[in-house]
C-alpha cells in the first residue's frame, strides 16, 4: 500500500470514527438545554408570542413576568435575539447528531443550519409564518451557529474528549 493510500485511510478513519457515549450525551445536552431554556424565557417574558398564547390557552394559566422594561439593553437582547441564538445553536447540534456525528459534514451542517435560519426569518415577511422579520435575527443566529460549530470542532471532536 502506498503512502498516499495509507494517509487516505488514516484520514478517513479519523473523520468517520465512532462517537463515544460521553460525546453523544454532550450533543444531546447541547440540543435539549438551549431549547428548553429558550422556550422558558420566551414563556416568561413574551406573553404576546403566538405559541405562548397557545400554551396559556391549553394550560389555562398566565404565569408571565409582568411589566419588564424594554429600555434595558440586556432585556431587549434576551427578548429579541438570545432565544433565537439558543435555537440556532441547538439546530447545529441536532443536525450533527442526525448526520451521524460526521466531522466531514460539519461545513454542510453549518450551511444547512444557516440557510434554514435565514429562510425561517424571511418567511416571517409572508402570510405563511406570522412574525416580525429582522435581519439582526439572522445575524444573531449566524453567530450562534458559528459558536456551535466551533465547540463541535474544537472540543467535541478532540480525541481526549472521550
Amino acid at each position: 500500500m502506498s503512502y498516499l493510500r495509507k494517509t487516505e485511510w488514516s484520514l478517513l478513519g479519523q473523520v468517520e470514527r465512532k462517537i463515544s457515549k460521553k460525546q453523544n450525551k454532550f450533543i444531546v445536552i447541547n440540543i435539549i438545554i438551549p431549547i428548553i431554556l429558550g422556550a422558558l424565557i420566551y414563556y416568561l417574558i413574551s406573553p404576546e408570542v403566538i405559541f405562548v398564547r397557545q400554551i396559556d390557552n391549553c394550560l389555562r394559566t398566565n404565569s408571565h413576568i409582568g411589566n419588564i422594561s424594554m429600555n434595558n439593553l440586556m432585556i431587549r437582547f434576551v427578548r429579541n435575539y438570545f432565544m433565537d441564538m439558543l435555537w440556532g445553536y441547538a439546530l447545529v447540534f441536532a443536525l450533527f447528531l442526525i448526520e451521524g456525528n460526521n466531522a466531514a459534514e460539519l461545513k454542510k451542517i453549518f450551511i444547512v443550519a444557516f440557510a434554514f435560519s435565514a429562510i425561517m426569518e424571511i418567511l416571517q415577511m409572508t402570510p405563511i409564518a406570522k412574525g416580525t422579520f429582522d435581519v439582526c435575527d439572522i445575524i444573531a443566529e449566524f453567530f450562534a451557529e458559528v459558536i456551535a460549530v466551533f465547540i463541535i470542532k474544537n472540543f467535541l471532536l478532540r480525541r481526549n474528549f472521550k
